[in-house]
């Protein structure tokens, strides 16, 4: 490995799965953690073969792709515009085949995790016969990453502010602090939004399909936790906007218990989507409470733990691990109140613990 692609290995690709780890994890939790071992090799071998046999669905899947190589081009971009990245601007300055070849091997390293279930994709394609789709699905993987590599060469060659956007949302009648969230979400972070709420949706049409109503609650319980999973990812990013832009509401005259509403609030309402979805697939509207109560006590507990000092970024992985997995008991054991009951209690407590006291670490 050359100088260059070891320093991009080390300050691009690995921050890269580092900050998306939530992500990644709840990804490969749903395709190989829902479906029992004996069973693994039939299930991904009927998901490959449907994906042939429906265009809609194998559309669907390059969209996942797509939205996912967009995602992987902004992060790469916004490294490179801030003060500690300026350095590979100098990556202009070698032969443009040169730095073309570590650029696309960049991004074919974090495009990795899909190119990879691609081969067997491609592998049972061939051997049904599908020769045309395994092989547009080949060209249309390759054209992300090379257009995701001429994109940062230029953008890095040119010094142009990357400004690509989806169409601003507002929704004005968000007042208050939880409005300050709504308005960052909705502005600046519109794809982590999409990305997170594309998987929890498709997530639960595939359940409520699967399903009849009156089926034990269990299931849309245990599927939740994944739903949950899927916007663990976005909690880190709230407490960035937290620590750069609202340092100074901790001056203003607000209760603590005020703000811990406000966060049960913000995070209840944040899965709204999902909560309406799932509307058919309960027996009652008490299980919609249930579900409320579970996202508000998962996602505020998580963000009370970002909120921890001198904390080891390297163990968040396995907090969510032993979160979800206790999640997982609480569910099968018919605890989900009780259990909402006590992280949000905990939350609460950690939270008068810690806000105060919290400082965001120096850049």
């Amino acid at each position: 490995m050359s100088a260059i692609q070891n320093a991009l290995v080390k300050t691009v690709v690995i921050p890269f799965y580092r900050s998306h780890a939530g992500l990644l994890l709840f990804v490969f939790l749903i395709m190989f953690g829902t479906v029992e071992s004996n069973q693994l090799v039939n299930y991904h071998r009927a998901l490959i073969e449907g994906m042939f046999e429906a265009p809609v669905f194998l559309m669907v899947v390059m969209l996942v792709w797509l939205l996912y190589s967009t995602k992987i081009l902004i992060y790469v971009l916004s490294l490179f515009r801030t003060p500690d990245y300026r350095f590979f601007t100098d990556l202009t300055l070698l032969p443009r085949t040169v730095s073309f070849f570590n650029l696309v091997l960049t991004v074919i390293t974090c495009f990795l995790p899909v190119l990879a279930y691609s081969v067997f994709i491609c592998l049972i394609g061939f051997s049904k016969g599908y020769y045309v789709p395994s092989i547009l699905i080949l060209i249309f993987q390759c054209a992300l990453c090379v257009f995701n590599t001429y994109a940062i060469l230029v953008v890095t060659g040119t010094q142009h502010r990357f400004t690509w956007k989806i169409p601003g949302l507002r929704i004005p009648n968000v007042a208050g602090r939880i409005g300050f969230y709504v308005s960052y979400f909705l502005t600046e972070e519109k794809i982590a939004l999409l990305i997170s709420k594309t998987f929890s949706l498709a997530l639960l049409y595939i359940v409520r399909e699967a399903t009849v109503a009156g089926d034990d609650f269990r299931i849309l319980g245990l599927t939740w936790v994944f739903v949950l999973l899927s916007h663990t990812f976005l909690l880190p990013k709230v407490r960035i906007f937290e620590d750069r832009y609202l340092i100074w509401i901790k001056a203003l005259p607000f209760k603590t218990l005020h703000t811990c509403l406000m966060y049960i609030l913000f995070y209840a309402g944040l899965m709204l989507p999902e909560l309406v979805f799932s509307i058919s697939m309960m027996g009652n509207m008490g299980e919609l409470l249930w579900l409320v109560l579970l996202s508000a006590g998962v996602l505020f507990f998580i963000h009370v733990y970002l909120l921890k000092p001198q904390r080891d970024p390297e163990k968040f992985s396995t907090f969510l691990f032993w979160l979800f997995m206790t999640s997982f008991f609480a569910i099968l054991s018919k605890l989900i109140i009780p259990f909402s009951l006590v992280l949000i209690a905990a939350a609460c407590i950690r939270l008068v613990q810690r806000y105060y006291r919290y400082e965001p670490a120096v850049e």
